[in-house]
């Protein structure tokens, strides 16, 4: 029976193992995100194998006093009287696994997920690298598996308590996301709805609960198509162990799997409801993307700035050959030393080339303010007839460590070397005149955009169109971008507002009120390579469309994909300018989402089913067998 014990006991590890290796998977770099509605499945059958017990049936007389002689088997309930089982609790061993697996596990999927750390400001970023997955998984994803033999119903219990025991274990995920989301500093980075950014259909819920109802939807998928499994497995054996003589004592209705089913075809008919459609669309304007490629430490070198203005000069001029209507720059877009507030030379040099491309330019900068001795990363907006506005907003949510350092954390100090900034106190939208329109634009800087609440402040406050501008230099050239670049398909479907993003050499694309990206154009030079500036113009862009009016790439002929700015090679890390075409649809004119209405009100409701079904659960022991009978 040890021998058995110890394959039994292996074969949970690799259940574990397989669990977190999904979840890994459905997120980028690797993207595949139907992994995220099964990746907890093997965790959750291996936890039913741990801590519960299939009922079997009432064995003869023989076998009783077979067993009373022998001792029970590992993991065997005993007899309790009244042909009942006495209260289960797996052994230490059993429970220590459980723990220790579910633990490492998840550390090492956070730790493969954010690998991509090191880059930031070594050795500094290899200490970032180690210690922020042991956070995040240590206080917001093992809590869950820990507590979860405790909290997984009884296979008698009834389907409508199971449901609603189902409904609080998936709550119980959603409330420790939006605890990640706001405790210390908050670092909402890659919750479990963002492993469906590049599935359109299955993040409209979006708009009614935020992200939150998304995650929701997933991890509730989990626990209902596992709880199927070990339905049917455990009939299976109680059928085979009584020779198929007598019905076993749990039914076979299982509501879970249905209810998730329509949770997830929820999303679909959302999306089918408001199909998008040419007939559908309002043309607003071309927004042009300039990619300098500078690295973020490197920005902040005065040996590289006159090569950093030139760049971004040319590629600036090169979008009039695309006929955009607005230039967008990313973070810290000129070098951050000569402030666009601050330092008038700067300011001077930004209004002529806006007024002599004739292109609004809409850009991260910086501000310097000489009475309080402090900088502020903000989002300014230069047009061609006026120049700079007076209205900018200021960043609100700094990185810690890297724009200030916790008073928690003085003894540590800063991982960049500048000084520490001013944190932004609006919440306001800044206006904007493009293509002879006025527009409100909801500003986010660098990771403000993983905050929920942030955009859900710009919509609230009458932003029509959101915009995130970035250095994801820091970040090295391998998954962190595209994770990054998540956040931002999440906001604009929450909203329903276009998102548009302009990256240093990240993702730069624009985003629709579905949070889809629209086709990107990148801009070539006359031999049909990417243009990098490195001569002074671009060949032309040719506009194409086929005869349903979808853009067509001028190499292939084909009908455009929807993606952001790649090069030829198909990465998105590279110098270049390129342009994306922004609509709006009728069907989303001057509406305010549930969300943007009522904010995190789903992560509410989650944590009142959680307390509701659930709290008895946990006042229990680590684990008795649910599916033993109560005494009479």
């Amino acid at each position: 029976m040890v021998g058995e014990a110890k394959i039994k006991n292996a074969a949970r590890l690799a259940a574990v193992a397989f669990s977190f290796f999904l979840y890994a998977a459905s997120f980028e770099p690797w993207g595949i995100a139907e992994c995220a509605y099964v990746f907890a499945v093997p965790a959750i059958l291996a936890a039913r194998s741990l801590f519960s017990e299939i009922p079997a049936p009432k064995p003869p007389e023989q076998a009783v006093r077979r067993r009373r002689r022998s001792g029970p088997d590992f993991l065997e309930i005993p007899d309790g009287g009244e042909g009942g089982r006495a209260p289960f609790k797996a052994e230490p061993c059993a429970r220590a696994l459980w723990l220790i697996s579910t633990f490492a596990f998840s550390y090492a999927a956070w730790a493969a997920t954010l690998a991509w750390l090191r880059h930031v400001y070594p050795p500094a970023g290899w200490a970032a690298a180690l210690l922020l997955p042991l956070i995040i998984s240590g206080l917001f994803v093992w809590p869950w598996f820990a507590l979860l033999p405790r909290l997984l119903p009884a296979l008698r219990d009834d389907p409508a308590k199971r449901l609603l025991r189902y409904g609080g274990i998936a709550g119980a995920w959603v409330c420790l996301e939006w605890l990640r989301a706001h405790l210390f500093t908050g670092f909402p980075w890659l919750l479990l709805a963002h492993s469906q950014w590049r599935r359109p259909a299955a993040i409209q819920t979006a708009e009614f609960g935020g992200v939150w109802m998304v995650s929701f939807i997933v991890i509730f998928f989990n626990l209902a198509a596992a709880e199927y499994i070990w339905r049917l497995y455990a009939r299976q054996k109680f059928r085979i162990s009584d020779n198929f003589s007598t019905r076993p004592p749990f039914g076979r209705f299982c509501p879970e799997i249905y209810a998730a089913i329509l949770f997830v075809m929820a999303g679909l008919f959302v999306y089918v409801k408001n199909l998008p459609s040419r007939a559908n669309e309002i043309p607003a304007f071309r927004a042009g993307m300039v990619q300098t490629d500078f690295a973020g430490i490197l920005k902040w070198d005065d040996a590289l700035a006159e090569d950093n203005m030139r760049v971004i000069s040319r590629l600036t001029a090169g979008l009039k050959s695309a006929r955009a209507d607005v230039a967008l720059w990313p973070e810290a877009a000129t070098p951050p030393r000569w402030p666009v507030i601050g330092c008038p030379p700067m300011r001077e040099w930004i209004e002529r080339l806006s007024k002599s491309t004739g292109l609004p330019i809409l850009m991260g900068n910086m501000a310097y303010f000489e009475d309080s001795q402090k900088a502020q990363n903000g989002a300014f907006f230069v047009s061609p007839e006026t120049g700079l506005s007076e209205e900018f907003y200021g960043k609100r949510k700094l990185v810690p460590f890297g724009e200030y350092v916790p008073k928690w954390a003085s003894p540590i100090g800063k991982v960049v070397p500048v000084g520490d900034m001013a944190r932004g106190e609006s919440e306001a939208p800044i206006s904007a005149r493009i293509a002879g329109k006025d527009y409100k634009i909801g500003p986010m800087i660098c990771y403000e955009d993983i905050f929920p609440q942030l955009g859900r402040d710009m919509a609230l406050n009458g932003a029509d169109i959101l915009f995130v501008c970035t250095n994801d230099s820091w970040y090295g050239r391998e998954g962190g971008a595209w994770q990054h670049a998540a956040h931002s398909a999440l906001q604009a479907a929450a909203t329903r507002r276009p998102l548009l993003r302009s990256s240093n050499n990240g993702l730069s694309a624009v985003f629709d009120q579905y949070g889809r990206m629209r086709p990107s154009f990148v801009l070539r030079d006359s031999g049909g390579k990417v243009w990098d500036a490195s001569t002074p113009s671009p060949a032309p862009a040719m506009d194409v469309s086929d005869e349903s009016g979808r853009p067509v790439d001028g190499r292939t002929l084909r009908p455009k994909r929807p993606s952001p700015m790649l090069d030829d090679s198909g990465s998105i890390y590279f110098r270049g300018a390129g342009y994306s075409d922004v609509v709006f649809y009728k069907n989303f004119d001057g509406k305010r989402t549930l969300y943007v209405e009522y904010g995190d009100w789903f992560a509410g409701a989650c944590a009142a089913v959680f307390c509701l079904s659930c709290a008895p659960a946990l006042a229990g022991g680590f684990r008795k067998n649910p599916d033993a009978p109560k005494k009479a």
